[in-house]
Order: C-alpha cells, then sequence, then structure tokens
C-alpha cells in the first residue's frame, strides 16, 4: 500500500520533476512542457509573484478558464506560500465582487474571460468597490485591457525563490474554494498543501495510473473534483495533462481522439452531452481506460450506459469539497454492478461511519445516517466562518457531510439522498437560499422556495417557486430578467411555478416534501423519480 507522504504541493511538483523530467506534463492543440519546462515556467512566475511584494499566507485570486498558465501560476502560488482563491468563471459582477471582499483577497490574476465576458473589463468596472483588491495581473493571451500582464513583469532573484519555497509548509494552507450550503453565501473551504497533494497520490494509485498515461481536463481547474482527479493525481505520476480548448462536446471528443486520452474523469452530465450526441458512435474513444464520475447522482443504468459507450472501466465514488474532493473509491476490479449502485468504500488511510444526526450514535452495518469521514482529506474549516465549521466538523476530527447513506457488509457505501437541501446541476452544489435572497430583493415576492427537479441530463434542474404580492406586476418573464443579472447562469432556474400559498409545517417551517410532491406533479416527475 502507497503511503501517505508529509509534503507540500510545490515538493510534489519538484519530485516528479526529478523522475520524469521530460515526459509530457501539459499538451494544448497550440503547445506542449515537458515537466521540466514546466518546472521552469512555475519558477519564473513564482519569482514575478515575488516581486509583485506577494508573500506566504497571503490571498491571492485566480479568474481564469483552463489553460497552461493557470497551471502554470496555480504551481507557482504553492510554490511560494500564497493562498490561491479559485473563482467560477461564470460568476456574475456582484457575485464576485462580494466572493472578493468576504475572500480578503488582495491580489487578482485573470484571464481573457468566458463566454462572451471579458475578465480586464468585468474586473475593471468593479475594482473601485473592492478596497481589499490592490493589484490585477493578466496572465492570458489576448487583450489585457487596462492591466499588466505578468510574464512582463521583472522576476525576484532566484536566491528570494528559495527562501519563500523553504518556508513552506505541508500543514499551510494551499487554498480556498467556495461551496455552497445551507446559508445564502457560499463558505470558503480552507485546504492544506499536505490535503491535496496526497488526495491527487490516492487518487492516481485507485486509477492505477502511470508516467504512460494521459488524462483529459474535462473540468475547469476551479472545480475541486478536477484539482485532485485531474492536475494532482497526472503530477504525481508524471502523466500527461490535456487542456481543452473549451469543454464542448466536440472539442472534447477530438481531444480524446486526438491525444489518445486514457483517462476521463467528469461529472454525470458531460459524459451524457457527450454519450448523447446522435454522432457519438463515429468518435474514436477507445484509449479511454478509466476515470472517476462525480459531483451529481446518476442512475445504476446510466453508469452502465456510459462505461459501455465509452468502454473504460468507470470507477464511482463520493467526494465533496470539505474532504479535498474524494472520500470514497471503488475498485478497477470490482464488478460493473457493484460499482453502479455504489460509490465505492472508504479511500486509504480514511476512516468512515455513518451516525444518527439526532444523536450523534454510530449506525450499525446496513443502516442509514449521516456519512462522516476522518483522516488527511478533511479541510481546515471554513475561512473566517468558525461557527459553520463547528457544525460539521466535531472535536474528534469528524467531517459531518450531510449525506445520507449505509455501509454495507463488504464495506461499500450506499448513497439514500442528502441530509441537506442543496441542489447539485451538473457537479455545480447551488445554494437555494442564495437563488431565493435574488428573487426577493426584486420585489413583488410574497415568498418563494428554491427546490431540485430530478433530471436526466444535469442530475437535477432549479425549479423556483413563487408565491406573489397582490397586484404585483411580476411575471416569469420579470423575474427571469431579474435574476439574470445576478446570478450566474448554472444558478438560474429552468423552471418557474406560481402557487397561492407554500405549504407549512406546524413548526412554522416550509413543507419541503410536500412542496417537492406539489411541484413534481405539476412538471409530470414520476414519484419514484422524486424519491417521496
Amino acid at each position: 500500500m502507497e503511503l501517505i507522504k508529509d509534503l507540500t504541493i510545490g515538493k510534489l511538483l519538484r519530485d516528479t520533476v526529478r523522475h520524469y523530467p521530460d515526459r509530457p506534463a501539459l499538451k494544448t492543440r497550440a503547445e506542449e512542457l515537458s515537466y521540466r519546462q514546466l518546472d521552469e515556467a512555475v519558477d519564473m512566475a513564482s519569482r514575478r509573484l515575488l516581486y509583485c511584494g506577494i508573500k506566504k499566507g497571503d490571498h491571492v485570486g485566480i479568474l481564469c478558464e483552463t489553460q497552461v498558465e493557470e497551471i502554470v501560476v496555480y504551481y507557482a502560488l504553492a510554490r511560494i506560500g500564497a493562498v490561491n482563491v479559485m473563482f467560477n468563471t461564470s460568476l456574475r459582477a456582484g457575485e464576485l465582487r462580494e466572493l472578493l471582499d468576504r475572500s480578503r483577497v488582495s491580489v487578482l490574476l485573470i484571464g481573457e474571460g468566458y463566454r462572451g465576458v471579458s475578465f480586464p473589463a468585468l474586473v475593471a468596472n468593479i475594482m473601485p468597490d473592492c478596497p481589499r483588491l490592490k493589484s490585477v495581473y493578466f496572465i492570458g493571451s489576448g487583450e489585457s485591457g487596462t492591466f499588466s500582464r505578468l510574464d512582463s513583469l521583472d522576476a525576484a532573484p532566484e536566491k528570494a525563490l528559495k527562501e519563500a519555497e523553504g518556508n513552506v509548509l505541508p500543514q499551510d494552507t494551499a487554498q480556498i474554494l467556495f461551496t455552497s450550503g445551507s446559508t445564502s453565501f457560499p463558505k470558503m473551504v480552507c485546504g492544506s498543501h499536505y490535503s491535496r497533494a496526497n488526495c491527487g497520490r490516492m487518487q492516481a494509485k485507485d486509477l492505477g495510473a502511470t508516467c504512460e498515461d494521459v488524462f483529459l481536463g474535462a473540468l475547469p481547474v476551479f472545480h475541486c473534483f478536477s484539482i485532485s482527479v485531474n492536475i494532482m493525481a497526472a503530477c504525481s505520476v508524471g502523466a500527461c495533462l490535456v487542456l481543452p480548448a473549451s469543454r464542448k462536446t466536440t472539442v472534447l471528443l477530438s481531444d480524446i481522439r486526438d491525444f489518445r486520452c486514457t483517462v476521463v474523469s467528469s461529472v454525470p452530465t458531460l459524459f451524457f452531452a457527450m454519450l448523447h450526441r446522435p454522432d457519438f458512435k463515429d468518435w474514436d474513444v477507445s484509449s479511454v481506460r478509466t476515470g472517476f464520475i462525480g459531483g451529481s447522482s446518476y442512475s445504476p443504468q446510466q453508469f452502465k450506459d456510459i462505461e459501455e459507450g465509452f468502454g473504460m472501466t468507470l470507477l464511482s465514488s463520493l467526494g465533496q469539497t470539505e474532504a479535498t474532493g474524494g472520500l470514497t473509491t471503488s475498485n478497477l476490479t470490482d464488478p460493473v454492478d457493484l460499482r453502479a449502485t455504489t460509490v465505492g468504500h472508504m479511500m486509504d488511510f480514511l476512516e468512515g461511519k455513518t451516525v444518527d444526526p439526532d444523536t450523534g450514535k454510530t449506525c450499525a452495518v446496513g443502516e442509514p445516517g449521516e456519512i462522516c469521514v476522518r483522516g488527511y482529506v478533511v479541510m481546515q474549516g471554513y475561512y473566517d466562518n468558525p461557527e459553520e465549521t463547528a457544525k460539521v466538523l466535531d472535536a474528534d476530527g469528524w467531517l459531518h457531510t450531510g449525506d445520507w447513506g449505509w455501509f454495507g457488509e463488504d464495506g461499500y457505501l450506499r448513497l439514500s439522498g442528502r441530509i441537506k437541501d442543496l441542489i447539485i446541476r451538473g457537479g455545480e452544489n447551488i445554494s437555494p437560499v442564495e437563488i431565493e435572497n435574488a428573487v426577493m430583493e426584486m420585489g413583488g415576492i410574497d415568498s418563494c422556495k428554491a427546490i431540485g427537479i430530478p433530471s436526466e441530463h444535469y442530475g437535477e434542474e432549479i425549479c423556483l417557486c413563487v408565491v406573489l404580492k397582490k397586484s404585483s406586476g411580476v411575471n416569469e418573464s420579470t423575474i427571469r430578467t431579474a435574476l439574470s443579472g445576478k446570478l450566474a447562469t448554472y444558478k438560474q432556474p429552468k423552471y418557474v411555478l406560481f402557487f397561492r400559498n407554500l405549504p407549512f409545517k406546524a413548526t412554522g417551517k416550509i413543507d419541503l416534501a410536500q412542496l417537492k410532491k406539489d411541484s413534481f406533479e405539476r412538471l409530470g416527475v414520476s414519484a419514484q423519480a422524486s424519491g417521496i
């Protein structure tokens, strides 16, 4: 059994360069870097960041779509001990401004943009309202607007880099990732170098990965799943990581075919999008060997369809941002029925149990309860939020995931639902409260509730249930118009249903089960699909 190592993200890369200096590390349609070249680029970026005055512990944000420069600065920030704060590239101006302030980012690194939105223009517009944000540097290849390009700056001496790198410890915070929950704003998950590097190493082991493998970076880098199963896992074994030009299915399938990708990990939505193309059988995906599926729900039949369609051995797993991205895994040798109906067993060096959330008592085998994990993957806590941290991380080091399931006699974990009412659409965790607050801000609304509606493609779609005030003049169109300027595209509701009143329990709380039942009936969702 491969052992957990006391190392930083920077040390992980240094070790890989020593063993596989000339192996390809990153590939795109336009360029290729060996591990030696990647290491040299990281050193130069590190020295430029030091020249900018960035030091250990500083919060530095990245707002960039997947590209070589983003991977370089990811490693560079880790190398000098800065805390990497990664932003979803779909954020609207107000959302980005709020998260920049709450995460106390002092320096922001930006790329060109995403889906027609220019990041230089976006950031220039909000900077006057971001007093904590002192500097912005451009790391893309297009127009930088008014911002300086990082690659045009002077560099600190090599001695300064050596000193900075020597001060970084495995237990230091490496990055902050955002996750949604029961609060109105995304929580900020702090993770250490130790947890991030070792989670990648263990997932590479579970994938059976070697330096001969070619990973497809099908997920955005700000996604915790991608960081672990793609960036860290590939680096830990000297494998190559292919960075697609976009996440369009034609681009992904072309890269699989042309780069002969062997490891493809993704959320179910993306697998379905590729698999359901009318011309899917015309694409050569014969190189794909394995990969993880996770991030949102799927049926056993959908799991089997993906595995058969790609001709791969698909690995089921359970993960969350608070657990560095992964806490369970299945084995490559497990029969497909076991992998399709469970999320695997606990990863090596981790403890798992289910507990009664009311009493805290550990459940017996086969008895459902809240899934808990303890070990190296557990987060350090929510940044600047000890109250929320205490709700999920107990005094004995157990992380209470909010997921509901049970362990079988075989040690494999079966999921039966979620305690939290998060909506998980295409692998993105979405806070209903955030959507509801945005709706209530527009006026004319008496009450509202956002719920998840089962979707074969996305896992869940957002349904907004609304009670209007009398003579409000609000309709579906005005709601959608108001939300389009407030929320990212993936947070926009697919369905808007109007009610005279929302169902309430005697305690004064919304009867969520009844509301879902009523909504499912109106939308024609079967009782079996609804899970009620």
